[in-house]
């Protein structure tokens, strides 16, 4: 059960980096009557350009009169750098500048881990440091809740994120492997990670845990990802 929970958690980690990572550059359109459009050029005649753009969600394929385009462009957009009308590919404004200070970024985080569901606030503590408080839910053979204490030290988007962590069982760890042991009711940890937290919400989350549980101190590898608003 174990090995499945993880190879799902592993999919749709895989899955939504990729949904996140992937970006494209656009050509423009601009009309004569002001419209900036983000698009794929096909073709263009004598008369006509020929293209594909975004209109009720969809993309289409269309074209224009060459008289009422004013100019044109290939590989011209970036899409993270712009806001669109909704549900097109037209150009609503240019999106501000990237924050400069860790006190610009989103402070609230949600994330998944291997094995937990987690919400974190962070209060910055100067402009390249900041303070993560977090908890949420956490299982392995057993539920349990989670607290998190972490600093965040670095740029706007790449953090070095050493922590501290702990474990709390609602019902016992027990070892299933041998009943007669004691069961685990918590266990702490000391993580010393990477965060990307990307302007748009994206966050990822790296690093090795040293764990101590039940008398024993073991290494675990972790990672999440999730959402920064």
């Amino acid at each position: 059960m174990k090995h499945e929970i993880l190879s799902a958690v592993i999919a749709f980690f895989f899955l939504f980096i990729g949904a996140f990572a992937y970006s494209q550059d656009y050509d423009l359109i601009v009309s004569t009557k002001g419209d900036s459009i983000a698009c794929h050029i096909d073709s263009i005649s004598d008369t006509h350009i020929y293209f594909e753009m975004r209109s009720q969600n969809s993309w289409a394929q269309t074209h224009m009169g060459l008289t009422d385009v004013s100019e044109y462009k290939r590989d011209a957009i970036f899409r993270k750098d712009f806001v669109f009308k909704t549900g097109t590919s037209i150009i609503k404004s240019r999106k501000p500048d990237l924050p400069t200070s860790i006190r610009d970024i989103q402070k609230n985080s949600i994330y998944i881990g291997i094995l937990s569901l987690n919400y974190a606030r962070m209060v910055p503590a100067g402009d390249k440091v900041g303070i993560s408080f977090g908890g949420g839910l956490y299982h392995f053979d057993a539920t349990g809740v989670v607290g998190e204490l972490s600093f965040l030290v670095g740029g706007v988007k790449h953090f070095f994120e050493p922590g501290i962590m702990g474990v709390y069982f609602f019902d016992s760890n027990l070892n299933h492997d041998n009943p007669e042991e004691d069961p685990i009711t918590s266990a702490a940890s000391i993580r010393v990670g990477y965060r990307y937290q990307g302007p748009e919400g994206l966050l990822l989350r790296a690093a090795p845990n040293l764990i101590f549980t039940g008398g024993d101190i073991f290494v675990f590898g972790a990672l999440s990802l999730g959402y920064s608003f």
